[in-house]
């Protein structure tokens, strides 16, 4: 569990890849924008990575080779890190993201075809990626010189990430004589790639559609009416989430639908420093909703308390101050740890799908938002816009939701793959 829990925030730190600003003053527009770009890019491959790492090792594999496969991609990431500091540019970085994106995404596909097998580790698996998710940026937490570019290699810490490779190491060692399910190989295996094709249908088009109402605002100098662009992105990020949750067996892609709306709701939020740690409250409050998903798993109620943590974001605006923070930061906890809770996908690689969305960027991510984007222009979005979009998403999931349960009704099974030994522990 605890092994799970620490493996899981490594890799979701890494696909989320916080920068600290602090250097930008001694650098230069393109690397900037050349690191800026990679973050929402490396989470994409790390998210189709992460499924397809789950995939494989789910259908032709033991539960010994997850954890094996996740030991490896620690050890790149240590190894990257490591090295990191020894490139001659800070251009290089960028390059380095993308490492870290996909190392990240074999951890995160590698524990989740082994950790979700039992329900203790399936806890600890969730609560690591979900709280992360929440607390989001670990670098204000560091003392890093001013200035140095290379502080982003911070992100994850690279104490964190050598405690990773030492417990999956051990986790290895105490689950090398665990009896697994054996594979006859005379009976050929097909290997289900509708997971697969719907990570990829979901990251392709919600990233073209941020970068696309990023350009919009890039390319218009004075102040506009945007609603068409928005409502053509937000349609889009519904219609991908919906082709997605319905290319997985069952009512799997309920987590996926619950991720989405889950990331545009946390960014019409706001980010803000906090302190060292408000990190253990976050763990708390995520347990706390994860446990009273897993007691009243309702993917409808979770949907609803989205919907009135956006309304918060619509009519606070991005208020300034402690309080607003605090009780933003709460709520998200809260949220975040019930829908981990209400999603019990029964396939494993579904469920590291639903995880790996959450790291997506949305079309939130591309407003910019009045007195919070750096550097100022003239075309800027409304502090309220960040809080109505976020709702319109969540809205819109709550409706491709019905479908689902509509056209996939619970007698509903659609045929497993042909081997069935990663169902997840009722999570």
């Amino acid at each position: 569990m605890v092994t799970a829990f620490i493996g899981a925030a490594v890799a979701g730190i890494a696909l989320f890849l916080p920068i600290t600003f602090a250097w930008t003053a001694q650098s230069t527009p393109y690397r900037i924008a050349s690191l800026i770009n990679s973050v929402p890019r490396g989470a994409t491959i790390g998210m189709v990575v992460a499924v397809t790492v789950a995939v494989l090792i789910t259908t032709f594999a033991r539960p010994l080779v997850g954890w094996i496969v996740a030991f490896g991609g620690a050890l790149g990431m240590y190894v990257n890190h490591f090295a990191g500091r020894d490139v001659s540019s800070a251009d290089l970085l960028t390059t380095q993201n993308y490492i870290d994106a996909v190392c990240g995404g074999i951890i995160l596909g590698a524990l989740g075809a082994a950790a979700l097998r039992r329900r203790a580790s399936a806890i600890g698996y969730v609560l690591g990626a979900v709280s992360f998710f929440v607390f989001g940026d670990l670098a204000d937490l560091l003392d890093l010189p001013d200035q140095d570019p290379w502080s982003v290699l911070e992100t994850p810490p690279f104490s964190m990430i050598g405690i990773a490779v030492v417990l999956l190491f051990v986790a290895i060692a105490r689950n090398r004589d665990r009896a697994g399910p054996e594979s006859d190989s005379t009976v050929p295996i097909d290997l289900p790639i509708t997971p697969i094709l719907a990570a990829i249908v979901l990251g392709l088009i919600v990233l073209a559609a941020t970068e696309w109402l990023a350009a919009q605002y890039n390319n218009v100098s004075a102040p506009g009416d945007n609603r068409l662009e928005i409502a053509i992105a937000v349609a889009a990020t519904i219609s991908a989430a919906l082709i997605a949750a319905m290319l997985l067996p069952g009512r799997d892609g309920v987590g996926v639908l619950l991720a989405v709306s889950l990331v545009a709701t946390a960014d019409s939020l706001g980010y803000v420093p906090r302190p060292w740690w408000s990190v253990f409250v976050v763990l708390a409050l995520t347990a706390l909703g994860l446990f009273a998903g897993l007691r009243a798993p309702s993917p409808f109620l979770a949907l609803l308390a989205l919907m009135g943590v956006t309304v918060f974001a619509w009519v606070d605006a991005h208020g300034d101050g402690t309080f607003y923070y605090s009780v933003a930061t709460v709520l998200l906890a809260l949220t975040a740890g019930f829908c981990g809770g209400a999603a019990r996908p029964r396939y494993g690689p579904s469920a590291v799908l639903a995880i790996g969305a959450l790291y997506l960027p949305s079309v939130v991510t591309a407003l910019p938002v009045e007195n919070e984007t750096w550097p100022p222009r003239d075309n800027m979005a409304h502090a309220t816009t960040p809080g109505r979009v976020a709702l319109m998403i969540v809205v819109g999931c709550t409706i491709a939701l019905l479908l689902l349960y509509r056209l996939r009704p619970r007698a509903y099974r659609k045929p497993a793959p042909p081997v069935q030994r990663d169902e997840v522990a009722d999570i």
